[in-house]
């Protein structure tokens, strides 16, 4: 009798794993396409890049003689088109044949999303939740308990907790539709990637507006030399040191090429410009985290925002494992994504309900994100635990 009892609940659910979606896919990849760009909207995040990013870099360029007529070079953003596809191979990276959840193409200026992968992590997802959906509920309640969370009234309702792999598994909230998780999981991912790739957008749209091929050609070293704050410059260096020793090596150190750059208001949008062309991966990652929180609300409930402190947790052992590794000889074992996600989480964790009234400080933040400065910042929270959460 009991064998026959166990083998029912299982056929059911078998059968639940395979229903459809009760909405059409198309339609749950459009709504999450529309609700990323009223998001982007609502608090301004594309006119406020286009006004001290573009804006400025062109006037910086300007002064170095780079472009004459700033009003006739800049573009104004235009939204990606959305292709939703059955199955789709990356084109950025051909040379793996990578399957991706969706990318961003430069020259159509087009999202395109693969419902196929999309399918795939529903399944995953539903596997995961099956088998570890308790175990996470526990490990969060542990944490917040420690914390002396107690609950309220105020609490938003059905948070369950997915997760996102790349080399690392991180959590995240998400409204889990009890009597259709296949669509709240559909929804969740098909946000995650269109943040991503909006801000990839973002950036294409600056570097064709810049032409920063032609820019990086152009460029007269002697002429922003004789632009730069001298004084400024000179602050930075050890001229006592520089003159008793000549030692090279120690002169170089005492330069703050950081400072320079970043306090120099005529080259740091230079240097954003080329922060764009080494870092995208890692700053869309980070751009994702931060936007699905303030899209959904998640930031302003500790039953949301603590899984960004469980992640952080997770965080530290993923970077002491790609520094063994790295120190062994093994290169770029550090994975971008990862890593943009450990930061994105950080940001989570450290502005909590304030997400939003510091959206401009945090966009500023990503836009000048660079791997060295992420690896530090996530090292001093992992080792530093209890600053994540204070207020």
């Amino acid at each position: 009798m009991d064998s026959t009892k166990e083998y029912i609940k299982d056929l059911v659910h078998n059968i639940k794993k395979v229903l459809p979606l009760k909405d059409d896919l198309d339609k749950i990849i459009e709504r999450s396409y529309e609700k990323a760009f009223e998001i982007l909207d609502k608090y301004g995040i594309i006119e406020y890049i286009e006004s001290k990013y573009i804006k400025k870099a062109l006037e910086s360029l300007h002064k170095f003689g780079i472009i004459e007529d700033i009003e006739s070079k800049y573009t104004n953003y235009k939204k990606p088109k959305l292709e939703i596809l059955e199955d789709y191979i990356s084109k950025n990276e051909p040379s793996i044949a990578e399957e991706v959840a969706g990318e961003y193409s430069i020259p159509e200026n087009k999202i395109t999303i693969s419902k196929k992968f999309i399918e795939s992590y529903i399944d995953s997802q539903l596997e995961f939740l099956d088998h570890y959906e308790g175990e996470i509920k526990r490990s969060i309640d542990k944490i917040l308990r420690s914390l002396g969370y107690k609950g309220s009234n105020g609490d938003i309702q059905d948070i369950g907790y997915l997760y996102m792999a790349n080399n690392s598994i991180f959590l995240y909230p998400s409204y889990i539709n009890k009597k259709n998780k296949r669509e709240s999981i559909a929804e969740a991912i098909s946000l995650f990637t269109m943040f991503h790739e909006d801000l990839h957008s973002l950036d294409d749209n600056i570097l064709n507006t810049l032409d920063i091929d032609n820019i990086l050609n152009t460029l007269d070293i002697d002429n922003i030399l004789n632009t730069l704050d001298i004084d400024n410059i000179l602050n930075t260096l050890d001229i006592d040191n520089i003159l008793n020793t000549l030692d090279i090596d120690n002169i170089l150190n005492t330069l703050d090429i950081d400072f320079i750059i970043k306090n120099d208001s005529t080259i740091k949008y230079i240097y954003y410009l080329l922060n764009i062309l080494d870092n995208p991966e890692l700053r869309a990652s980070a751009f994702e985290v931060v936007m699905y929180y303030l899209a959904n609300g998640f930031h302003k409930d500790i039953k949301g925002y603590i899984a960004a402190y469980f992640n952080i947790l997770k965080c530290g052992n993923y970077i002491k494992e790609a520094n063994i590794l790295e120190n062994n000889g093994y290169n770029n074992i550090v994975n971008p994504y990862d890593l943009g996600r450990c930061y994105g989480n950080i940001i989570v964790a450290t502005n909590k309900s304030s997400l939003e009234e510091n959206i401009y400080d945090i966009i500023d933040d990503i836009i000048h994100l660079d791997k060295k400065r992420a690896i530090e910042v996530i090292k001093y929270y992992v080792y530093n635990p209890d600053k994540l959460l204070q207020d």
